[in-house]
């Protein structure tokens, strides 16, 4: 979470800049005002919404290839706790997934 922050805080700071500096690129405001840096500040949120989807969709792939949930024996144990299977077959699957 706190890589998060980072990034956040690099983003604002760039915006800032793109506020401040953003229209001096093109020599000053021009006929069109000063809509150069609005260019640029969304062509760079763009780019930086795409960036963002794919390291976060190739994030969610590793942690779900990954498998995260439960261990077969925290498993066991719930099924035990709640009922769903006796003594007997819990002791004989405890066997088998000491293995």
């Amino acid at each position: 979470m706190e890589e998060n922050k980072n990034v956040w805080v690099w983003v604002l700071v760039a915006v800032a800049l793109l506020f401040l500096f953003g229209s001096f690129g093109m020599g000053g405001y021009g006929m069109m005002g000063f809509g150069m840096g609005f260019g640029v500040l969304f062509m760079i949120l763009f780019w930086g919404a795409v960036i963002w989807l794919v390291y976060s969709l190739i994030k969610a792939a590793q942690t779900n290839a990954q498998g995260k949930g439960e261990s077969a024996t925290a498993i066991l144990k719930r099924r035990y706790a709640k009922g769903e299977i006796s003594k007997k077959q819990y002791e004989e699957m405890w066997k088998e997934l000491s293995r």
